[in-house]
């Protein structure tokens, strides 16, 4: 059982000892987060705030996502060439004896 804050609020969370850490950074993350939309915006209130810290989070998670997937297409055609290449590599080599 691992005890949060969020704009003010305890919470107290059943999580394993090991991850303890990381909810304690998440929580401190998304207090900062609805802090600053309420800061951005007067009078929204812990829900709205939460949700809106909420849905910045996951679009930032799949922004970075999207921008570090590999085109698999691209990878193997890059895999064909180089094999390719070391095809005639070889075959150059065994004319040579």
């Amino acid at each position: 059982m691992v005890e949060i804050a969020i704009l003010g609020r305890a919470y107290k969370v059943s999580c394993n000892p090991e991850h303890q850490a990381l909810l304690q950074e998440a929580a401190q993350e998304l207090d900062r987060r609805m802090r600053e939309v309420r800061g951005h915006a007067e009078g929204v209130g812990p829900e709205r705030a939460a949700v809106m810290a909420g849905l910045n989070a996951v679009y930032e998670m799949l922004e970075q996502k999207a921008a570090s997937s590999w085109d698999v297409g691209d990878v193997k055609r890059r895999i064909k060439g180089l094999e390719e290449r070391l095809d005639r590599c070889f075959f150059e080599q065994e004319s040579l004896f």
